[in-house]
Parts: structure tokens; C-alpha cells; sequence
């Protein structure tokens, strides 16, 4: 998904499963960013893969935020953290900001602590993009969004909440509350383009 925000061309994808080497990325992108699920299971060949592609990528900034199949971020987060090159960006339930525009991304296994055990989110008021894996509830989710991510994008009010997970809602948008939403995922994209 092609997005110019504040003079920077952005490019948001997520949900390639393993078919990354099929997305062409546009060219004169600034920030790519990456919503997660690159591989289809835990394949730490894949990942390898992924980043060696990704970080070859041209762009000034490139954001990752893990998925549900990169489960390895959840298991052993330090071998995962090391399988990143340097020019790559691991957002994880933080923030960072790059040339006056703020990203925060929120992680599934957060998001379910949230949930569950009622924690507190760091999603700062005024924050440009919202970068998480998964839905909220009720906005191209599929009846597969958060209800705890959706109080807080109620609460915070980011101008952007850019996810995937959600393949059949791929490259579909919707505003509503103040924030534009973005379903980023390729993943049917690029199986039609094996057809």
C-alpha cells in the first residue's frame, strides 16, 4: 500500500508468507514498513531470507513488526533480534520517529496481555502511525480485531493504523474515528500472481 505522508513516499506491506521475492516495491519509496508474517511457520532460513531481501531494499527507513508466524519473536527474542540487520528497524510495543513523522507499533503477544491481564499500552497521543499485526475490532477485521486495540485507537486517536492478518481485506482502506485504516496485506496479490 503506497501512502505520501508529510513529503515522504511510504510503502506498507505485510503477509507475504514466504513470497516476498514477488513484491515489487515502487520506486522512490523513503519508508518501507513491514507488518509482519513473512514466512508461513517457524523457518529461521526464511527470515534470513526475508531480511537479506529487505534490507536490500532502497529506502531511507525500514520498519519490521512481527507477525503470528514469526513466532521465534515470541520464543527466543534475543536469537530473533540478531537475525535483523543493522538497516532494519524492529518496532516492538515501541516507537520511533523519523524525519518529524512518529510510528508506534503494538505486538500480538501484547495485545493479549493487555487483554488479559489489563496492562497499560504506550501508544503516545499524536503518533502519525499505528503499526500492528492484527485488526481492531470491527474495521476489516473478518470478526478477527482486538477490542482492546480498537479502545485504543478510540483513546489515542493515531492518524494511521496500518495491519494485515486479515488476507481477504488486502490493500482495502477506511477511515473512521479520526484515523485511517489500512489493511496491508499481499498475500492474495501475490498468490494470483503464481496463476
Amino acid at each position: 500500500m503506497r501512502l505520501n505522508y508529510k513529503g515522504k513516499r511510504l510503502f506498507a506491506f505485510s503477509d507475504t508468507h514466504g513470497m516476498h521475492r514477488k513484491l515489487s516495491i515502487p520506486k522512490g519509496t523513503d519508508i518501507l514498513i513491514c507488518a509482519g508474517d513473512v514466512v508461513s511457520d517457524f523457518q529461521e532460513d526464511g527470515l534470513s531470507d526475508f531480511f537479506d531481501w529487505f534490507s536490500s531494499c532502497p529506502a531511507q527507513l525500514r520498519l519490521f513488526v512481527p507477525g503470528n508466524h514469526e513466532i521465534i519473536f515470541n520464543l527466543c527474542p534475543e536469537e530473533a533480534s540478531r537475525l535483523i540487520p543493522a538497516n532494519i528497524s524492529l518496532l516492538e510495543d515501541c516507537g520511533i520517529e523519523y524525519d518529524g513523522i512518529t510510528f508506534y507499533a503494538i505486538s500480538s503477544r501484547m495485545i493479549q496481555q493487555m487483554q488479559w491481564l489489563g496492562r497499560e499500552c504506550g501508544l503516545p497521543y499524536k503518533t502519525d502511525f499505528l503499526i500492528t499485526h492484527i485488526p481492531s475490532k470491527g474495521i476489516l477485521d473478518e470478526d478477527m480485531g482486538s477490542e482492546v486495540l480498537k479502545q485504543i485507537i478510540l483513546e489515542r486517536q493515531p492518524k494511521h493504523h496500518l495491519f494485515g492478518h486479515v488476507h481477504s481485506k488486502g490493500g482495502v482502506c477506511e477511515e473512521k474515528w479520526s484515523t485511517k485504516f489500512g489493511n496491508v496485506s499481499t498475500f492474495q496479490a501475490l498468490c494470483k500472481t503464481n496463476d
